[in-house]
C-alpha cells in the first residue's frame, strides 16, 4: 500500500576504493533527509563498511561484479539497501537475527555486521535467489515527541467526566474528514493525554512520524472536528505489514468532553468508506477487555469478535488517569469484517477446534470446510518463521509462514529464549491454508501453546490460528468483561483448554 519517496539508486564496480564514494553519496541524501552532522558521519562510515565487508564476503579476488545501492525515504527514517549476485549469505546469517550466526565460515563477515550496529539502527540480511542477495540498513531519525510541543502542565491526564449523554447535542455540528497535516501535534497530544506512554504505536508520540505514515500510505488518519476547528477524536487504518490486504483500526481516541457521542463509530464508518476502493480482504481492531464500551462501538461498526489474547496490557500503564483499578493484565479481543467475503474457504487444523472455529467464522459471515488431510503438506528444509517483540506490553508474537523438518524444535528453542527473557505473553500465528497445520498445532500445543481463536489474514500466506503461551501470567477469567455471546463462548473455550488453569 506503500509508495516509494525519494528514492534513488547507484552501481559500482566491486572494488573497496567506491566503498568511499558510496559513502559520501549517502552522507549527502542524509545530509538532505535532515540527519544532523553525528548521524551524517554514522551513516558514512557504516555504509562504508558495509560495501567493504560484503566485496570481501561475497566475491573472489580477482572476480568482476558490480554492486547496487538504492537510498529511500521511509517514514522512520533512511534505509539503504545493497544487493550484489556474489556468494549467497549462509542459512545461520539469515535465519531470525544475525547476533544468533555461529557458522565458522561466515564468523569474519557477521563480526563485521554486528559492528554495522554501531552506526545504524537496524541491520538485515536477505537472500534472494536469481536475483542474488541484500543487505538492509536503516538509520532512524530523532524527531520531537509531543512532549517537546507542550510543556508538561498541558500533558496531564484527562480527568474522567461523569456521566454523558448517549447521543450528541443536537446543535452541536461536526465533520469527520481526513487529518491535516496541521493536526499531527493536536492528535498525538490527544494520545498522550489519554495513554501516556504506554500506548503500543510509538510513532503516535511524534507528530513528524504521523504526517510521514500517512504521506507514504501506511496510514490513513481521520478526524472528528467539532464547531469551527477543535478536533473531538481520531483514529487510522494501518495498513498491515504482514499482509497489506487488511488494515488495522488503530489510535482510536476520543476526548472525554466529547465521548458516548457515537464519534467513535462515526470515524470508523468514515475510515471504511474510504477503504472500500483498495480491495481489502478486511479490518480489523483490538478492544481491551475491561471496557466494553469500546467492544461495543466496534460491533455497531460491524466487527465482530475472533480471538481472546490473553495478558497483554499491564494494570498498571492501561490508560493514562483511567479511574478503574485493575487487579491483572488486561486481555485484548481481536474483532473483524471482511470487506470482500472469500468465495470459499478450507481450513486446515485439529478436529478438537473445529466446532469452535466454525462458529467464529459464521458469526463473521462464512462458513468454512475443514481438511484433515495432509498428504498435501510437506514440510520444507528450513522454516520460515518471524519474531517480533513488543517492549511496552512485554509482548512476542511468532509468526509461521512455512514449515520446516526442525520447525517444532526450532519453536521451542525460540519459546525458551523468549522465556528466559521475562516476555510474559507469547502468540504464535499458524497458517490455516496449510495441511501441516492439522498436525502441527497438537505439537505446538504440546509446549504450553493453547487456543486464542483466528484472524482471517492474519499471515501474507492464509488466515492465522493463533495459539498463546502465557509466562508465569496468573488469569481470573471472571475478571474479564466481554459482551458478544460468540466471546463468552471463545472465552469458556480457552479456559477449558488453559494448562495454567490446573
Amino acid at each position: 500500500m506503500s509508495v516509494k519517496c525519494q528514492f534513488s539508486e547507484l552501481t559500482f564496480p566491486n572494488d573497496p576504493i567506491y566503498a568511499i564514494a558510496a559513502g559520501k553519496y549517502i552522507a549527502e541524501i542524509a545530509k538532505k533527509i535532515g540527519f544532523d552532522a553525528k548521524d551524517v558521519r554514522k551513516i558514512e562510515r557504516g555504509l562504508n563498511k558495509a560495501v567493504i565487508a560484503i566485496i570481501d564476503y561475497s566475491f573472489d579476488p580477482e572476480e568482476r561484479a558490480t554492486l547496487g545501492l538504492t537510498c529511500e525515504l521511509i517514514a522512520t527514517g533512511i534505509q539503504i539497501t545493497l544487493k550484489d549476485k556474489g556468494l549467497p549469505f549462509g542459512d545461520t546469517l539469515t535465519q531470525h537475527d544475525v547476533d544468533s550466526a555461529v557458522d565458522d565460515a561466515t564468523a569474519n563477515f557477521r563480526a563485521h555486521v554486528i559492528q554495522l550496529k554501531k552506526y545504524v539502527d537496524e541491520v538485515s540480511l536477505h537472500n534472494l535467489g536469481h536475483k542474488g542477495k541484500e543487505i538492509v540498513l536503516v538509520k532512524h531519525l530523532t524527531p520531537k515527541t509531543i512532549t517537546d510541543y507542550y510543556a508538561e502542565c498541558e500533558l496531564e491526564p484527562y480527568d474522567i467526566p461523569g456521566t454523558t449523554s448517549e447521543t450528541s447535542d443536537d446543535n452541536e455540528t461536526y465533520t469527520v474528514r481526513r487529518m491535516r497535516v496541521s493536526e499531527a501535534v493536536e492528535v498525538s497530544k490527544t494520545v498522550y493525554r489519554a495513554y501516556g506512554y504506554s500506548y503500543a504505536r510509538e510513532f503516535m508520540y511524534f507528530p513528524e512520524k504521523i504526517v510521514a505514515l500517512n504521506e507514504s500510505g501506511q496510514l490513513q488518519s481521520a478526524v472528528v472536528i467539532v464547531g469551527d476547528n477543535t478536533i473531538a477524536g481520531h483514529c487510522a487504518l494501518q495498513y498491515w505489514e504482514a499482509n497489506p490486504r487488511v488494515a488495522e483500526m488503530v489510535a482510536g481516541v476520543v476526548k472525554p468532553e466529547f465521548r458516548s457521542r457515537g464519534y467513535f463509530a462515526k470515524l470508523a464508518e468514515f475510515l471504511m468508506n474510504e477503504a472500500a476502493g483498495k480491495a481489502l480482504l478486511g479490518i480489523f481492531v483490538h478492544t481491551v477487555s475491561n471496557h466494553t464500551y469500546s467492544q461495543k462501538t466496534g460491533h455497531r461498526a460491524g466487527l465482530h469478535d475472533c480471538a481472546i489474547r490473553l495478558g497483554l496490557v499491564s494494570p498498571t500503564t492501561v490508560f493514562k488517569g483511567f479511574s478503574d483499578t485493575l487487579h491483572q493484565k488486561l486481555s485484548i479481543l481481536i474483532q473483524f469484517k471482511y470487506m470482500s467475503k472469500p468465495s470459499s474457504l478450507t481450513l486446515h487444523l485439529p478436529e478438537s477446534h473445529q466446532n469452535m472455529v466454525a462458529l467464529i467464522y459464521q458469526n463473521l459471515g462464512v462458513s468454512p470446510c475443514f481438511s484433515l488431510n495432509c498428504k498435501n503438506g510437506k514440510a520444507g528444509p528450513q522454516s520460515k518463521f518471524k519474531i517480533q517483540v513488543v517492549t511496552p506490553l512485554n509482548f512476542a508474537r511468532i509468526t509461521v509462514e512455512k514449515y520446516g523438518k526442525n520447525i517444532v524444535a526450532e519453536i521451542r528453542a525460540e519459546l525458551k529464549a523468549l522465556c528466559y527473557k521475562k516476555i510474559e505473553a507469547v502468540n504464535l500465528y499458524l497458517n490455516l491454508f496449510d495441511p501441516l497445520t492439522a498436525v502441527m498445532t497438537e505439537e505446538f500445543e504440546k509446549m504450553g501453546f493453547f487456543f486464542a481463536g483466528v484472524m482471517p489474514g492474519g499471515l501474507a500466506v492464509g488466515d492465522a490460528l493463533i495459539l498463546q503461551y502465557l509466562n508465569n501470567v496468573p488469569i481470573d477469567y471472571s475478571q474479564i468483561k466481554i459482551t458478544s455471546d460468540i466471546a463468552q463462548r471463545m472465552l469458556a473455550y480457552i479456559k477449558n483448554l488453559d494448562p495454567n488453569t490446573g
